[in-house]
């Protein structure tokens, strides 16, 4: 096993842990576009928050795993929350101006369908 590792790879570990910040920046927006959609109690949200959280620590581990011969250094785990740092003001800030609209699109459906059915009756 080699202990002593190069700059140059030691600077590719850390670009190539951007990846998977990436892959949180989605799956945390897929969490966000549940709770759009669907509103519910704030224990499902905590409940959410922590399979997120798992996940992305999951997510680091099978990097090191899988990348760096299981050896879990600072500055991988500084990469990933970099990526899901530009993934927020790339990408999901766009997301949130759509989700925005789908919610109010949300409230004014919800709105004439009351009115609909209160005018039924």
């Amino acid at each position: 096993m080699q202990t002593q590792l190069t700059v140059h790879t030691e600077l590719l570990r850390f670009l190539y842990s951007l990846l998977p910040g990436l892959c949180c920046g989605l799956l945390l927006e897929g969490f966000r576009t549940l709770r759009a959609l669907l509103p519910h109690h704030p224990i499902a949200v905590f409940l959410e928050d922590a399979l997120f959280s798992f996940l992305c620590c999951f997510i680091l581990q099978c990097y090191a795993w899988s990348f760096c011969a299981g050896i879990l250094r600072w500055q991988y785990g500084f990469g990933m929350l970099l990526g899901l740092v530009i993934w927020m003001l790339t990408v999901g800030a766009v997301w949130m101006r759509m989700l925005q609209r789908l919610r109010h699109l949300r409230r004014r459906l919800l709105r004439k369908l009351r009115r609909g059915h209160g005018n039924s009756e």
